[in-house]
């Protein structure tokens, strides 16, 4: 049986769809075939329940658009999963030569994605974390699924320059209203040093420099750069070996859980019980205009809120 997943998404939205195409691997011996964009492809290509990744590069569009629908209907297959819910994935899976075409139930979708003449999984809590929301479709299909995993493989082995005991704190979000302060970082920083005697490793994406630098400046001897500087393959290695991570809700936040190590994450904006880590601590505070789910905010009260001595707390809970 050949099923194609329509994910093109961003990191923490594939990682947290990885149970699905494990269990529907395991239960149907399905080969997963996975629509992905270039920044989540190193997660899906090689991981061991993917059969074959379909790239679609979206800073080509729409110029690319034909030839990758030619592409697409070259290909056959039993099962296609719209797990994106907006019009771009619907279109691709109604593109898509397959024999079933399966969707979110109208509550759920987005877009007016709900008018498509998919078969519609049944409804149910759109507020419960969105690994179980992605396990949905295996119910479906007729399958109770296990125990959650994601078995994303890794080495053991991190980057040159990284210490053999130390915190991640992952200072980027890609929601400008999800973030933490650079003072924040830093105080922390200096408080896992002084209480645990543990040096932090700073991860980010390109986005971020300015930001650790700035971590970096208050913060001398207690950090390690990383951000900018790491592959996905790298950062995997560097969240795998971790003691704990602190991070904001954002891609990294899911990989960490995802890898097993220890999560704190500094929720804001977002309701943790459907994004949230699916496994970890979360640090929020509680006000009325939470969760708003905005991407900007102009008075992001709720990450401000957040001081450095509520997340040593948590962490300290987490590191034992």
């Amino acid at each position: 049986m050949d099923i194609v997943f329509v994910k093109l998404g961003a990191l923490g939205d594939v990682i947290n769809t990885l149970p699905l195409a494990i269990t529907l691997k395991e239960c149907l011996h399905a080969r997963i075939h996975w629509l992905v964009e270039p920044l989540s492809l190193p997660i899906v290509r090689g991981h061991p329940a993917v059969y074959s990744a379909i790239v679609f590069d979206r800073s080509k569009w729409p110029g690319a658009l034909p030839a990758f629908l030619a592409q697409l209907r070259r290909l056959e297959f039993d099962i296609a999963l719209d797990l994106q819910r907006t019009a771009k994935s619907a279109l691709f899976c109604q593109a898509s030569r397959s024999t079933r075409k399966i969707g979110f139930d109208k509550s759920r979708c987005k877009e007016l994605t709900w008018i498509l003449p998919f078969e519609r999984i049944e409804p149910a809590d759109p507020h419960r974390h969105m690994v179980y929301q992605y396990l949905d479709f295996a119910r479906h299909l007729g399958i109770e699924p296990g125990p959650v995993r994601w078995d994303i493989p890794f080495s053991g082995n991190p980057p040159a320059g990284i210490p053999r005991d130390y915190v991640v704190l992952n200072v980027g979000a890609t929601k400008e209203a999800n973030r933490w302060s650079a003072r924040g970082f830093a105080s922390l920083a200096e408080g896992v040093m002084r209480g645990r005697g543990l040096p932090c490793v700073l991860t980010g994406s390109r986005e971020d420099v300015t930001m650790a630098r700035a971590i970096a400046s208050m913060a001398p001897a207690r950090t390690v750069d990383m951000v900018g500087r790491t592959t996905i393959a790298e950062l995997i290695e560097i969240l795998a070996g971790a003691k704990a991570v602190v991070t904001c809700d954002t891609g990294p936040m899911h990989l960490a859980v995802a890898l097993g190590t220890e999560v704190v994450a500094l929720m804001g904006p977002s309701d943790p019980r459907r994004t949230g880590p699916f496994k970890g601590t979360v640090v929020r505070l509680d006000l009325p205009c939470m969760p708003c789910n905005k991407r900007r905010c102009k008075n992001p009260l709720c990450m401000r809120g957040i001081v450095p001595e509520m997340v040593m707390e948590a962490l300290d809970c987490v590191l034992g």
